[in-house]
């Protein structure tokens, strides 16, 4: 077998290692919780549909939008071909029962011939949500299992759900404005621009988008998902915000480790950490990497604690001592749930903590997933005699509350379980097909190894790879593959990024740029100490090397001290790294800003504005003046070339 296909094989085998972790789980407890949870959505199927509940408290023995979407998603991820036409056909119910603006029904109960006999979209409010899990469990139960029926009416509901969608954000600024009560948390207190509702719409409009190929939505997609990150995570300018001018000043030294916004409103700011939206976060790679680890670490804090029992639906708990306790006194139906650590607010929901497993393991966070399944496990385990896949759990005492047998629970735990022993599956099935890292990475790790064909080198002597193209072309994710396959050769690689080497951090670089348009050029790049870098590694004149990085949050350069004896090779990333000199290997990405504006808004820096695009349409001609200096160029179909392409030469 080539060497380059052991590698490709050793590597992805390496990327989700979690064997050991799996056989500790299946050892720790009498109930096999993965067949007790098959076996309760076999018996929630068993008239031909999917109902919440075989318990009838509260109107669960339903067929319920949402509970039946993240039904199927365990369907389809744990692969009971059996009850496919159970789940096929509780979304064919449903979206006959969808009103004439296209909003999907909350809930149906059904006659005894199956068909629709009571119609509910919600109790005091419509529910928001609804419309977006019956479309995401329809597009990922299309994209497994083609069924010509539901194929017929799906494209038609997607265009009238989209439209509704446009309607609900008022202003036209890519967020929805929703009434409290009108999602799953139907008696918490969020409500106007709620974050939960605004990740749902991103990732139903992606799955549409890319299953019926349609560039208007997959635009829109964009545009949501920049205003999640301009809104809830704060990751661009309040310029052109939604949030009020004071809003904006008490945000102005905002950081997510201490507060998470769930929604807001002209006239109030709900901080409370959102369980769900964060695991929705998460699995659809939304934040920037920044964000990214403070979330994970305070996921982490909250695992490892004494006496952890998971992630809250919604935390802080709100206490009887505070104002928005009265609204949760106010808001509730049969009888009041929300007590601190209860029900929405603070209690622990199996779903949610089966969503923030494959979150988890979709990051690579394998070991903190395994130990926040181990949780759940423990309480669904302990309570599974008197009390089977329970509602929730009390966040005090770990006790069972609300509805059992409940096929959001079950579906939260296979989720979970699934993703911990197939990972790279869970990563395809939940995510579009070009948000799949695993999908991606492996396109790139075939690219890599081509590209080290063309590369020669001596374990005697330093060698440089420099690799350009323009913002958001693919340059990092192709650099981190070549490493990695350099790496399993045994070679010991230095990875530099340009970026890092600007003369000043992101903010004030772009403040410079707002001030004076002639400062955007390769003149903001600092090549003098990153052209010394690689002459210390190459001629062996350090031990140590004290390489800049970037802190994209707390907008400084920040300093770290990297052991570079040893390196055989170098990797240098960057706009402009055509121009090093001490480069023996020039790769060039020819695709230009314009093709890569989905890519730019995946990446997670910056939000595209016009002035930016100005920004990367002047970059772009100066990057693209480079191309000439290059060995090895390489197209937007990742296709390979020795000879610079004709079309890079217009």
């Amino acid at each position: 077998m080539p060497l380059v296909i052991v590698l490709l094989q050793n590597l992805m085998a390496n990327i989700f290692c979690t064997t050991q972790i799996i056989v500790m789980l299946d050892a720790f407890g009498k109930t096999d919780l993965d067949k007790q949870a098959i076996l309760l959505l076999q018996n929630m199927a068993s008239d031909g549909f999917l109902k919440a509940s075989t318990n009838h408290t509260d109107n669960y023995n339903r067929v319920w939008a949402r509970d039946a979407a993240v039904g199927i998603l365990a369907i389809l991820s744990a692969n009971q071909t059996n009850l496919y036409p159970a789940a096929c056909k509780s979304l064919l119910l449903l979206q006959q029962a969808a009103n004439s603006y296209g909003q999907i029904p909350s809930n149906i109960a059904l006659d005894p011939s199956g068909q629709p006999s009571s119609v509910s979209y919600g109790g005091t409010v419509g529910r928001t949500d609804a419309g977006f899990w019956w479309m995401i469990a329809t597009v990922l139960y299309l994209q497994k299992q083609p069924t010509e029926a539901l194929e017929k009416v799906a494209l038609p509901q997607a265009e009238q759900l989209f439209k509704l969608a446009d309607i609900w954000e008022f202003n036209g600024k890519h967020l929805m404005y929703v009434p409290m009560s009108s999602n799953w948390a139907d008696e918490y207190i969020t409500n106007g621009y709620v974050l939960y509702d605004q990740l749902l719409r991103y990732w139903a409009l992606e799955l549409a988008a890319n299953y019926w190929n349609n560039p208007h939505w997959k635009e829109k997609a964009g545009q949501v998902k920049l205003a999640i990150k301009q809104h809830f995570l704060l990751e661009a300018e309040f310029e052109g915000s939604l949030f009020t001018q004071f809003q904006q000043l008490q945000l102005a030294n905002w950081d997510i480790s201490q507060q998470f916004i769930a929604s807001f409103s002209p006239g109030q700011i709900v901080y409370r950490y959102d369980g769900w939206s964060i695991a929705l976060l998460l699995l659809l790679d939304i934040p920037s990497a920044a964000t990214k680890q403070k979330l994970i670490s305070l996921l982490q804090q909250m695992v490892v604690a004494p006496n952890a029992v998971g992630i809250p639906a919604f935390w802080p708990s709100i206490e009887a001592s505070e104002t928005d306790y009265a609204t949760l006194v106010f808001n509730h139906h049969y009888r009041f749930k929300n007590k601190p650590g209860h029900f929405h607010n603070g209690g622990i929901w199996p779903v949610i903590n089966g969503f923030m497993v494959a979150a988890l393991v979709i990051q690579n966070e394998v070991l903190l997933a395994s130990q926040l399944h181990s949780i759940t496990q423990h309480l669904l385990q302990n309570s599974f005699a008197q009390h089977p896949f329970a509602e929730y759990f009390d966040a005090a005492t770990g006790s069972p509350q609300g509805v059992s047998e409940l096929c959001y629970s079950a579906s939260g735990w296979i989720l979970g379980h699934q993703a911990l022993q197939h990972p790279i599956t869970i990563d395809g099935l939940l995510k579009p097909y070009n948000l799949s890292k695993a999908a991606i990475y492996q396109k790139v790790l075939v690219l890599a190894a081509q590209v080290l064909t063309h590369i020669s080198y001596q374990s005697n002597k330093v060698i440089c790879i420099a690799i350009a193209g323009e913002s958001g072309c693919g340059k990092t994710t192709l650099a981190n593959a070549l490493k990695n396959l350099l790496e399993q050769q045994q070679q010991k690689v230095l990875l530099l990024h340009q970026d890092n080497y600007f003369k000043l951090p992101p903010h004030q670089n772009h403040q410079a740029r707002l001030a004076n348009f002639e400062h955007i050029g390769t003149h903001e790049v600092d090549f003098y100490q990153l052209e010394q870098h690689i002459q210390a590694v190459k001629h062996r004149t350090n031990n140590t090397l004290n390489i800049p990085v970037m802190n994209w949050q707390t907008d400084t350069c920040e300093v770290t001290a990297t052991d570079i004896r040893q390196t055989q090779i170098i990797i240098v990333e960057g706009t402009y790294t055509m121009l090093l000199k001490d480069a023996n290997h020039k790769i060039f990405i020819t695709t230009n800003y314009k093709q890569t504006r989905n890519n730019r808004i995946e990446r997670n820096r910056e939000t595209v504005t016009d002035f930016i695009e100005q920004v990367l349409e002047k970059e772009s001609a100066i990057i693209q003046s480079h191309a000439p200096l290059a060995h090895i160029w390489i197209n937007e179909h990742m296709h390979l070339h020795t000879a610079l392409p004709i079309e890079s030469c217009n």
